[in-house]
């Protein structure tokens, strides 16, 4: 019975040493996997680190080539008044309005101020498509369009032609859009075939097609006298 016990207990003593060896190689792999894991935890850090990096540098790089590409750009720009909100070039632009009349802006540069309500034209031509069909040219070098009111300037070498062939040239006039009147308070020409009419301020009521001069006016006739008169831009 002794014999049998010590065996007994030699068996739980081995079969302990074996579960003390068993659960020691168990640790052993468990912190073998915790450091392994370790290890590519701060591999993957490293590398996300040096993505962040790399990725820092080309957006700088980036941003400097973009840099170099809108200098010229940029100085370009500060020609512009600080209040320009849009710049555009080859401008063309047609409304209709509530008396059936149909507006056409062509121009070479249009640039609008929104906080003044005005958009300023270079080399610009305004055709006016009345409700009965007739049509009214304006051109000139310069021109300001009131956007609420629709009023307009245009200075420097202006010039209107209607469609019957009546012919203005000034170098400033005002078009006032609910009165459909054009006027000016400068020395006008009016030419019409071989008649040539001169004078200082007008007054022209598109609706009536009422012409009025003003002062200082003086008539002529013949071929002769057509010299001096503008070049006509045609209509784009």
């Amino acid at each position: 019975m002794v014999d049998v016990q010590a065996s007994t207990e030699e068996r739980r003593v081995v079969k302990g040493d074996t579960m003390r060896h068993y659960d020691g190689d168990t640790m052993q792999h468990h912190d073998g996997d915790t450091m392994q894991h370790h290890v590519r935890s701060k591999t993957k850090r490293k590398t996300v680190l040096i993505v962040a990096i790399l990725a820092v540098i080309l957006s700088l790089a980036v941003v400097f080539v973009i840099g170099l590409r809108v200098a010229p750009e940029k100085t370009l720009l500060k020609i512009m008044a600080d209040k320009v909100d849009l710049q555009i070039k080859n401008v063309r632009y047609t409304e209709v309005g509530d008396s059936g009349m149909k507006w056409e802006i062509t121009a070479d540069t249009a640039r609008y101020l929104k906080k003044e309500n005005l958009a300023l034209f270079e080399k610009v031509t305004v055709r006016l498509l009345m409700k009965d069909g007739r049509t009214f040219v304006m051109n000139g070098d310069q021109g300001r369009l009131h956007t609420q009111s629709r009023d307009m300037e245009i200075d420097g070498n202006v010039g209107i032609v209607s469609g019957n062939g009546d012919r203005f040239a000034t170098d400033r006039l005002r078009y006032r859009n609910a009165a459909r009147r054009i006027e000016t308070d400068r020395p006008v020409t009016m030419e019409n075939g071989n008649v040539r009419i001169s004078g200082v301020g007008m007054i022209f009521h598109l609706d009536e097609s009422k012409i009025t001069l003003l002062s200082q006016i003086r008539a002529s006739h013949g071929d002769t006298l057509r010299q001096g008169v503008p070049m006509w831009r045609k209509e784009k």
